[in-house]
């Protein structure tokens, strides 16, 4: 349980870094075309350790119904970014990712003019061919897309179906973009949102991809939440 600082009893850590980065390494190393892989697994692990919070938050606190909802999207938002980065890497590593041969070096601006009653301007753009083919931008959709077509996170339906979802509640990180004027975090994040997002990360990290020990699985028990 959470403790305060003034408490007696002993202070609440979550598993450790070292711990998530054993099961990590089983997957995300060097030699897979990734740049990074080290800071990858530290800043997946330490976001694991985030939601492990979050979820301590949420089972021995009091606390007021609109600090609940906030707590469940950032589990959301958090949980996406862990599984967009995961994702990322895997596509890369198993060459899925989407990549291009040529680049724009130069752009020509054209002057506008009227056709059809309307103004319109064609800019010219002058590419160059690439001495070898490099990553394009993808977004989490289309990573997702990618990914479910690839079966880059296994075979279970179900995990797609989920993240399709979730990527709509993670953008709601832009406080901004509301469509309508009761689009609020109120009334958009639900608990089974929250169970969704559980759900995901614990068939990802206790499925075939990362194939954990028996003693790594109790690392997502707390994930296995109704």
């Amino acid at each position: 349980m959470l403790t305060r600082k003034t408490d007696s009893e002993a202070t609440w850590y979550p598993t450790a870094i070292h711990e998530y980065d054993r099961l990590l390494q089983k997957v995300i190393y060097g030699g897979r075309g990734y740049s990074h892989p080290y800071a990858l697994r530290k800043n997946i692990a330490y976001n694991l350790q985030y939601i492990e919070f979050l979820h301590r938050c949420l089972a021995d606190l009091k606390i007021s119904g609109v600090i609940e909802k906030q707590i469940f999207k950032n589990v959301i938002i958090v949980g996406c970014g862990i599984i967009e980065s995961l994702v990322h890497f895997l596509l890369i590593a198993k060459r899925h990712y989407k990549q291009i041969e040529w680049e724009v070096r130069d752009i020509a601006k054209g002057n506008p003019m009227k056709i059809d009653g309307q103004f319109r301007k064609f800019d010219i753009h002058v590419f160059h061919k690439l001495s070898r083919p490099k990553n394009d931008e993808m977004t989490f959709d289309s990573m997702l897309k990618c990914a479910e077509n690839k079966r880059i996170l296994g075979s279970d339906h179900s995990v797609y179906a989920k993240l399709k979802e979730l990527r709509k509640l993670r953008n709601r990180i832009h406080l901004q973009e509301t469509g309508s004027a009761v689009d609020t975090d109120w009334n958009a994040v639900e608990r089974d949102d929250l169970l969704a997002m559980a759900f995901v990360l614990h068939a990802v990290f206790t499925g075939p991809i990362f194939q954990p020990t028996q003693q790594q699985r109790t690392y997502f028990a707390y994930l296995s939440v109704e």
